[in-house]
């Protein structure tokens, strides 16, 4: 067993080399093993490229017979871009099989676990599951609710402020927190903002890794045409929009030349963010990497549809009733209601902390929200 755990991280820190770039592919590591000896490793390094079991066999030059391939998520049984992994497995020789977590897409799930015993092989699931669920938090999210994953980023002071009385809101932290920050975009598929955000700061939302998608959500069609969002014809923008913004033809036509618009459902009470995300899904985002501003950030808590928190405090008190917290929204009437905060990790970056956690929702999520 303390093998097969050992084994087991080395695929999760393979699998995460994937990080940003498997989408809608989950992110798998592979390691054979004989006798105690790593024989070959490997990882799925992009969408469409060979899976992880498939790369880590490839690199073998003699026979795989009698060995071990562990695997952090279980191997595919069905054509996608790439062949059934099973079936290379069966054919390889290799006489058992470690699986962390089985596959949460019910084309898959199980059906490649009974193929491989009925061929002989012995296989092991279930070993490091939640850190094998976590590392794949996207994926189980994407096949469980047909959903993308919201992770949400704010930098604000020690008193819950992200602007000054006076307006003011760059910069909170440091650059280290700004450039971690930027950084984190590079997991997630698209990176969204409500359109005050466009509006008062101008921003790019560039990540490192290319192809990453940019959503506004702008339910009157305010978006400058000169905003910086707009500039990069190689981005894809996405902007969500209401039904009334389709009077504004002439604004309509030239911001169809540089983003794709998205019509979605608004009330009195503005937009539902269960259902732009069920559009979103629809359109191929995964994942989202949410930063805000305060309106947007706390429409989709009282929604419960964030997923993931990316708090980063700085070490600076801004008072002032004027001064913009860090969530707007409706919030909680009752303290029992509060959204609590697990598995928190804290870590110092520069003179800020970082944050994460995960939201546990007790009340039930409201239908509509506004100051989206």
């Amino acid at each position: 067993m303390q093998n097969d755990h050992l084994f087991l991280k080395k695929t999760f820190k393979l699998a995460a080399k994937g990080s940003g770039l498997t989408s809608p592919n989950p992110m798998v590591g592979a390691v054979i093993v004989r006798k105690g000896r790593v024989l070959s490793s490997g990882f799925h390094r992009k969408a469409g490229s060979v899976h992880a079991e498939i790369d880590a066999l490839n690199k073998i030059k003699g026979n795989v017979r009698g060995a071990t391939l562990y695997v952090n998520l279980e191997p595919c049984c069905i054509w996608g871009r790439t062949p059934p992994c099973v079936d290379r497995i069966i054919s390889s020789g290799i006489k058992k099989v470690v699986i962390s977590t089985l596959d949460p897409n019910p084309a898959v799930r199980g059906r490649s676990v009974k193929k491989m015993r009925s061929a002989g092989i012995s296989v092991e699931t279930g070993i490091l599951a939640e850190e094998g669920r976590r590392l794949n938090e996207v994926f189980f999210k994407n096949m469980e609710k047909k959903l993308p994953f919201v992770a949400v980023k704010s930098a604000f002071s020690l008193d819950g402020k992200t602007v000054t009385a006076g307006g003011q809101s760059q910069w909170i932290t440091g650059e280290s927190a700004r450039g971690l920050g930027r950084t984190l975009r590079d997991k997630y598929d698209a990176v969204c903002v409500g359109i005050c955000t466009v509006l008062k700061d101008d921003p790019g939302l560039e990540a490192s890794l290319g192809g990453k998608a940019k959503i506004i959500i702008d339910p009157h069609l305010k978006i400058p045409l000169k905003s910086r969002l707009l500039k990069n014809s190689e981005n894809r923008v996405f902007i969500l929009t209401s039904a009334a913004s389709r009077a504004k033809k002439n604004k309509l036509a030239c911001l169809e030349k540089q983003a794709k618009i998205v019509v979605v459902p608004y009330g009195r009470s503005g937009f539902s963010p269960e259902t732009v995300l069920k559009r979103l899904y629809k359109l191929g985002i995964c994942s989202i990497y949410l930063e805000g501003g305060a309106y947007t950030s706390g429409a989709f808590f009282d929604a419960c549809c964030v997923d993931k928190i990316y708090f980063f405090i700085a070490p600076l008190i801004l008072g002032g009733t004027r001064a913009l917290p860090v969530l707007g929204g409706k919030g909680v009437k009752q303290m029992k209601d509060a959204v609590e905060v697990a598995d928190l990790k804290v870590k110092k970056v520069g003179p800020d902390l970082l944050i994460e956690g995960y939201p546990r929702y007790k009340a039930p999520a409201a239908q509509k929200v506004d100051s989206l």
